[in-house]
């Protein structure tokens, strides 16, 4: 049986949008993979997050491996790679990843995971690429699916 393993970037969410899509996919695991899960948005850093979350009943685990090196960020930002660069740098850096991807394919193919960082398009985030290295790591089929931003 396939599963599905969501995605979704929190820009354009506050608290309550972002719970309304949660439910709406009926997710009840969210996985952080932001290298450093603080967030100058209300709400969004890890332990306020994980507060909210569990109160309505949904799980929270941050996975620090999946993300981003800060140096690979940096050098983003800074224009020392552009971003078709630093995705493949990103895919290289997963492949001494593999038992926490499949740890992730694992979780994926008991419940209902959605992958959480930042960027609101998914073309232009690291999730997308953790989503597609789970997905083709271990013995659990996986659908990707990125969640939309709420609709102003």
């Amino acid at each position: 049986m396939q599963r599905e393993l969501f995605t979704a970037g929190y820009a354009g969410h506050d608290l309550d949008s972002f719970l309304h899509m949660l439910n709406a996919h009926r997710v009840d695991l969210v996985v952080d993979i932001r290298r450093n899960p603080v967030s100058r948005k209300k709400g969004f850093s890890r332990s306020a997050l994980a507060d909210f979350l569990a109160g309505q009943g949904i799980e929270y685990v941050h996975v620090r491996e999946l993300g981003v090196p800060t140096e690979l960020r940096d050098e983003l930002r800074c224009g020392v790679c552009d971003l078709a660069e630093y995705l493949a740098r990103f895919r290289n850096y997963l492949a001494c990843e593999a038992h926490t991807l499949r740890d992730l394919g694992v979780m994926a193919s008991r419940k209902r995971c959605c992958l959480l960082c930042v960027e609101e398009r998914p073309e232009e985030c690291h999730r997308s690429v953790v989503a597609e290295a789970a997905s083709s790591c271990g013995t659990h089929a996986l659908a990707i699916t990125h969640l939309p931003r709420p609709v102003p």
